[in-house]
């Protein structure tokens, strides 16, 4: 047993400082140079065999160079024991900073996690394994900078000869441990497993699973760990979907390296609770398996049939809209009609004669009793009409100070005001009820293809053939910010439930997500083999659904940029789409003349 004033090669022991079922670890001096430095002391005898393994692994761990890891200095065979000598870390580890039980803010674990990541990544791009991620492993250096320490049962991952172990044998510590590692076969992603259950227990103050060791085992081998808003009801959708993602049973289904998690977690941070609706909605259930679950497509994700698909227009259909209630769909198409119909039965309400020689742009009213739509010739009137009866309604003002065809319509969220933009290149934002123009955006400098109103009421955002996605005051039309990244012209918009940010879907085969105030970009998405032409963000935040020249509609995490599911069944371009206000459907108008309603699971 190792005591104060014990020598261990070139160190004198001072005082230990850690016990763990592998090894002590002490404060030591080097005799020659007084130098202070954390001895790591095997329990263990070895055999000449097992010393020439732990040399190689020694030898493999002294070289590593990071900013983020304690350096071994030194190590040898000692009293027929090994030790390893590193860097001391006065400070102590994470665990001794925040016990256990400790909830700590996502701010604080973000940067935690980055750190972390940045080591891991830096190792697992050399093969190797660490095997044992945990707070006790964090130390906090100089500067407070995080060191990730304990390589002393890490492996060189080429060497895939790993002996199977009983549980009780397990090299690790197994709250932490991967299925993969729990039957002895741990790979590169059990790092990230590991580094998710300390986040998900840096977030919940508790760990996933409990029970004695074998009890533990089976749980991560078997058991999905319990939903992280059960224990934290506040907590974002997008950081819990991330974390899940990370603690994923198989390694496959993990981010593909540890680095992805990390700044999928940063990503996830970004968004306001608010934005991905925790507070109004019940959370979705949450899984890194595909949200459907049907036959597969030629695109690789699970695809689906229609419930309902909707034959009775002629021609192109332009437009779709959902009512509030989720009861009726509206769409409009080049055969100059406006259909509203029953969205789950495909069963018409009324048919209105358009008499347009252009497209007509449609929009629901907030209350769900009135549609406004796009009429005259060159579709440069709005005239709002009784969604029921199809009659122009009296409560409400028609619009005709565009100067050329309106391309899209927009109710302000308390049903007060529209914006309207067209290829006069301006947006007009007007009182309906009277008809008098409250302002004009004049920011654009070719046509402006759609426009959105902020779930806030705050902002609008309007995009244009000229590249560009104007973010500006709806009070007022003063500009708050230009996005200028996407490469073609910029087909829809959409934004975020909390207001913050904006997905703009463009002809250069993208969708971007990015920061209404800023413009930062937090995702680029290019799952589409041509132009988007329409993208909507649905009601839980999770999700986005975007429509492309492909013929396909693609449901994607807003977070990781993942395809969650395609849906193939139109004939040709898919030119509008829209969620049901629940979530559970989607429908989409196409080229092909039919408006499909399909589920999403």
């Amino acid at each position: 047993m190792v005591d104060y004033g014990d020598q261990v090669g070139q160190y004198r022991i001072l005082q230990p400082i850690g016990h763990g079922g592998l090894a002590d670890v002490f404060v030591a001096e080097h005799t020659d140079t007084t130098t202070k430095v954390a001895i790591k002391v095997l329990h263990t005898e070895l055999s000449d065999e097992e010393v020439e393994n732990f040399i190689t692994q020694a030898g493999t761990i002294s070289s590593l160079r990071h900013p983020h890891i304690v350096r071994v200095h030194d190590f040898g065979i000692a009293n027929n024991r090994p030790f390893l000598a590193m860097d001391y870390a006065p400070h102590g580890s994470l665990r001794q900073i925040h016990p256990r039980g400790t909830q700590l803010p996502l701010s604080t674990i973000v940067s935690y996690v980055k750190q972390i990541a940045d080591a891991l990544q830096y190792v697992h791009d050399q093969n190797l394994i660490h095997r044992d991620i945990k707070p006790h492993n964090m130390l906090l250096g100089p500067e407070h900078k995080i060191l990730l320490s304990d390589f002393g049962i890490a492996v060189v991952s080429q060497s895939m000869g790993y002996r199977r172990q009983k549980v009780q044998e397990f090299e690790g510590t197994i709250v932490y441990a991967a299925p993969e590692q729990v039957r002895g076969l741990p790979r590169i992603a059990s790092d990230q497993y590991a580094l998710g259950v300390v986040v998900y227990e840096w977030l919940s103050g508790d760990w996933p699973f409990h029970g004695t060791v074998e009890e533990i085992a089976s749980q991560h081998t078997l058991v999905p760990p319990p939903p992280l808003h059960e224990k934290m009801p506040t907590i974002a959708p997008a950081v819990e979907y991330v974390v899940l993602k990370a603690l994923a049973k198989e390694p496959q289904e993990r981010f593909e390296s540890v680095q992805e998690f990390a700044q999928a977690l940063e990503r996830a941070s970004r968004f306001e609770q608010a934005d991905m609706g925790a507070r109004q909605l019940t959370p979705i259930p949450l899984s890194p398996v595909p949200l459907l679950t049907k036959k597969t497509s030629e695109h690789g994700t699970p695809s689906s049939a229609a419930l309902i698909t909707y034959r009775e227009h002629t021609e192109k259909v332009h437009k779709l809209a959902w009512s509030p209630d989720g009861k009726h769909i509206a769409s409009s198409s080049l055969d100059e009609t406006m259909h509203v119909w029953q969205a789950l039965t495909g069963a018409n309400v009324l048919i209105q004669r358009m008499n347009s020689l252009q497209a007509t742009s449609i929009a629901w009213s907030p209350d769900g009793k009135c549609i406004a739509a796009t009429s005259g010739l060159a579709s440069d009137t709005i005239q709002i009409y009784d969604a029921s009866s199809g009659q122009i309604s009296p409560k409400y003002a028609s619009y005709t100070d565009h100067e050329e065809s309106i391309q899209a319509l927009a109710w302000s969220p308390d049903g007060r005001y529209m914006a309207s933009a067209g290829e006069d290149k301006t947006v007009q934002v007007w009182d309906v009820t009277t008809g008098r123009m409250i302002h004009t955006h004049r920011g654009h400098s070719m046509n402006v293809t759609n426009v959105a109103w902020s779930p806030d009421s705050r902002r609008i955002a309007s995009c244009s053939e000229d590249k560009t996605v104007q973010v500006w005051d709806a009070t007022n039309g003063g500009n708050i910010f230009v996005y200028y990244a996407h490469l073609d012209k910029v087909n829809a918009v959409t934004w975020s439930p909390g207001s913050t940010h904006v997905a703009s879907a463009s002809e250069d085969r993208t969708v971007h997500v990015w920061d209404a105030s800023s413009g930062r970009k937090v995702l680029m998405y290019s799952g589409h083999d041509g132009g988007v032409t329409d993208v909507a963000w649905a009601r839980d935040g999770l999700r986005i659904a975007s429509s492309g020249l492909d013929e396909t509609v693609q449901i994607w995490h807003v977070m990781t940029g993942n395809t969650l599911f395609t849906y193939t069944s139109h004939t040709d371009w898919v030119s509008s789409i829209a969620w049901s206000p629940d979530g559970k459907h989607i429908a989409s108008g196409s080229w092909d003349k039919t408006v499909q309603v399909w589920e999403v699971k």
